[in-house]
């Protein structure tokens, strides 16, 4: 009886530290702008990130809706100043050479948060469906290159006004 209370108790503190472990929903540290008509994309991701390394994110724009990709990184504290973003899309272009087509694809970077200005907002409309990345970078020095770091990616979308014959 002893044994099967004291698996109890490691299973509780376990699933308890777990769960104190995970990191926030984006909405939660980046407040969507609900007034402005911009509402949370379901491919807004949070997660632990270590400072220093990239990761790549896929997300996919809908036809005729604007979207806004926020970032903030942190552990209690979650600042913007903690991580840089890049919204990326591949493009493939055509070329001919010596009488041969060739197709060549090429990233095109759309958004890049170290190159913006501070008031510039990563907003994207497309007139078709695309497939773009979103390149993260937690850049918080101050903390130990071992230690996680909760990264949020907020997408927030808006239906754009349509515009042309129909």
């Amino acid at each position: 009886m002893n044994k099967f209370i004291h698996i109890l108790i490691i299973a509780a503190t376990l699933s308890g530290g777990y769960l104190f472990a995970q990191c926030p929903r984006p909405s939660k540290v980046i407040t969507p702008d609900y007034k402005n008509g911009w509402d949370e994309n379901a491919q807004s991701k949070s997660s632990q990130l270590l400072p220093g390394d990239e990761y790549e994110m896929i997300f996919i724009a809908q036809a005729g809706i604007k979207y806004r990709v926020q970032a903030s990184a942190g552990l209690k504290e979650f600042l913007e100043d903690n991580i840089s973003f890049q919204l990326v899309v591949k493009e493939v272009n055509r070329i001919e050479e010596k009488g041969k087509v060739q197709y060549k694809s090429s990233e095109v970077i759309l958004y890049d948060s170290e190159l913006a200005d501070k008031d510039d907002e990563a907003i994207i409309v497309t007139s078709k469906v695309q497939r773009l990345s979103i390149k993260v970078k937690v850049i918080r020095e101050d903390f130990p290159a071992t230690s996680l770091l909760c990264a949020v990616i907020l997408i927030e979308a808006q239906k754009s006004q349509s515009t042309g014959l129909r």
